[in-house]
């Protein structure tokens, strides 16, 4: 497999999983087998791209269990379906992670009230939401995602059959939807930068054996 960027090298890494040789490769590079990518030359090109693979797979694997589930939705080969248990553990850990940031959904009337049961599933709603955007607008899908307030209400009503009070969405004195929106999405940005660190330090040392290794065959 290539080793160009880390986004590309993840997705790549679970799309050569198939194969009885491939697995073979990817699960020995996973449970730390001694493997210099630029010194070994297997018979079947396969092996190689195996052990490549599991080299990523294994930086991916290190990563706390809700950030594996971020790299696989963004990234992963995978079909929708495939990928329910990943987005559903991502939108909990994300909807934690608000709550524990001190972000709270827009309260009814006036005060400092406590949400409601019904706010807080809004709330989560809108991490669902906040995952498919981020999802849909990183590479190597690029698409629009839901670059508006209408789209993300219509969203939660199409999902959860949720209409949304967006009606404070821009309001910066108090709790906003829009609040809850924006700091879904900034966690999320963050958390993608967090994971694929693992995987760009693995590129970094690939690129620098190779470069030592052209060095020591021109020397």
């Amino acid at each position: 497999m290539k080793y160009e960027s880390a986004r590309q090298m993840v997705f790549e890494a679970y799309l050569y999983q198939g194969g009885s040789l491939m697995a073979q490769a990817i699960e020995k590079a996973r449970v730390g087998a001694d493997v210099q990518l630029t010194n070994y030359r297997p018979v079947d090109g396969r092996i190689c791209h195996g052990l490549e693979a599991g080299q990523v797979i294994s930086r991916v694997e290190s990563l706390p269990a809700f950030l594996q589930s971020l790299l696989v939705v963004l990234f992963g080969p995978f079909t929708a379906d495939e990928l329910d248990a990943d987005r559903e553990w991502v939108q909990l850990s994300l909807f934690r992670a608000l709550i524990e940031s001190g972000v709270r959904p827009p309260a009814r009337g006036k005060g400092n009230q406590v949400p409601s049961v019904e706010q807080l599933e809004a709330m989560r709603a809108l991490c669902h939401a906040a995952l498919y955007h981020h999802a849909e607008t990183t590479w190597p899908y690029n698409r629009p995602g839901l670059p508006t307030v209408r789209s993300v209400k219509r969203c939660l009503w199409e999902e959860f059959e949720l209409e949304l009070d967006a009606s404070n969405w821009s309001r910066q004195d108090r709790p906003s939807w829009g609040r809850v929106w924006r700091s879904a999405l900034t966690c999320l940005q963050e958390w993608e930068g967090t994971a694929l660190a693992p995987v760009a330090e693995l590129l970094r040392e690939h690129k620098e054996a190779r470069r030592e290794g052209r060095a020591v065959s021109q020397g």
